[in-house]
């Protein structure tokens, strides 16, 4: 029994795991270093769903949602370079290639495997990635190097009852993108309430690097793609 304080109830201990502890140093660090903001939009994304539901029932590679995620945000990100940048020594460090994490829940914690050059990669081929880095990442054999390098990340909640959340930045980066469930929620299109499949986006920004007015115009760009069902339809 572990010994106690007078009048603590009784517990058990568990030590905290290395991933735990590394998860624990990295949000402290974020939440006392970084001056963070947070923007926020109830996105309409019925067209993406209509996509990934034509790429299903054509059979072969179907992406995940956070897939095409990753490639809509590879797709705008470089018209926005203090957003694929690292915030550190009282220097913001533009990186030209646009590589993207992605939060990766494991039975250990959540990973943040690294997409490389995702602007260079089709969307099936960042779904192959995803799909082998998430392999590895619950298998517990991702290497560190497969985790370094991203200059922005993306946190996608799946299929939860969780509408909205904050996302810590994971620094250096300057920004991190959390994407909420995805469900059916009313909007309002052409003066008429309906039923549209939608996601709340946040977006949580490092003050030092960006304000407002960058930020905002990097998710409407977002947004717009999430909308646009031609394009969705050609990735």
């Amino acid at each position: 029994m572990p010994s106690r304080r007078p009048h603590e109830p009784e517990f058990d201990v568990e030590e905290l795991t290395p991933i735990r502890q590394a998860i624990g140093e990295r949000t402290g660090t974020s939440f006392r270093d970084i001056p963070q903001f947070w923007l926020q939009v109830l996105a309409d994304s019925e067209a993406l769903v209509a996509a990934r539901n034509k790429r299903k029932e054509a059979g072969g590679v179907v992406p995940t949602y956070n897939d095409y995620f990753i490639k809509i945000v590879a797709s705008v990100i470089g018209g926005y370079p203090a957003m694929n940048a690292w915030c550190e020594d009282n220097q913001i460090k533009l990186l030209k290639p646009i590589n993207l994490g992605f939060a990766c829940a494991t039975d250990d914690g959540v990973l943040l495997p690294t997409v490389f050059d995702a602007d260079k990669k089709s969307l099936n081929e960042i779904a192959d990635n995803t799909r082998e880095l998430i392999e590895l990442a619950r298998s517990g054999r991702l290497r560190a190097s497969l985790q370094m390098g991203a200059g922005f990340t993306l946190s996608n909640i799946g299929p939860t009852v969780v509408d909205m959340f904050n996302a810590i930045i994971s620094p250096p980066q300057t920004a991190i993108l959390a994407i909420g469930a995805m469900k059916k929620r009313p909007i309002v299109g052409d003066d008429e309430i309906v039923a549209r499949a939608s996601a709340y986006l946040t977006l949580t920004v490092d003050h030092r690097a960006l304000d407002a007015t960058q930020a905002a115009p990097f998710l409407n760009d977002i947004v717009e793609l999430l909308g646009d069902a031609g394009w969705l339809a050609q990735l």
